[in-house]
């Protein structure tokens, strides 16, 4: 039983990649549009990607021994507390982790050039204005992309 347990590979290799891998994947995240990630951090959509992955290798018993993966698991989840940390207590690391909102909408006038950075169409801007009750857009004081994916309104 203990030797399933007993890992393959150094413990440095297993740290260094885990470390590289998860690092590499938060910095994928932070260049995808916010209207993709939802309702979910996108750190927290990489632990639950990541440890899935390692989880089902350590299930379908892949090259790597379970002691391996496990180890990596702990890897993973110690740099999402890592930076979970930095972001309380680092403005700085927070406004690069976390992204702020984006102006959609402002004075009733659409912003075309952030609407394109972030993925967002027209159509998407006025089934949020349908939503809320709104028949104008002139009716609109600012519309803004938040951190979450989601469209906020405030009213004129």
């Amino acid at each position: 039983m203990i030797e399933i347990l007993r890992p393959e590979l150094p413990l440095w290799e297993i740290c260094l990649r885990g470390s590289i891998a998860w690092l590499g994947l938060v910095l994928v995240v932070r260049i995808v549009p916010k209207r993709n990630t939802g309702h979910i951090s996108p750190n927290d959509m990489l632990v639950l990607v990541v440890i899935g992955a390692l989880a089902a290798d350590a299930v379908s018993g892949g090259s790597i021994s379970t002691g391996d993966l496990l180890l990596m698991i702990v890897v993973v989840l110690l740099w999402s507390y890592i930076l979970d940390i930095l972001e309380y207590r680092v403005p700085v690391f927070r406004r690069l982790m976390r992204p702020s909102h984006t102006l959609l909408v402002e004075n009733g006038r659409i912003i075309r050039r952030n609407m394109r950075r972030e993925l967002v169409t027209e159509e998407e801007i006025m089934a949020t204005l349908r939503k809320q009750g709104i028949c104008d857009l002139l009716e609109v004081a600012s519309a803004h992309l938040e951190a979450d994916g989601e469209i906020s309104l405030r009213k004129r």
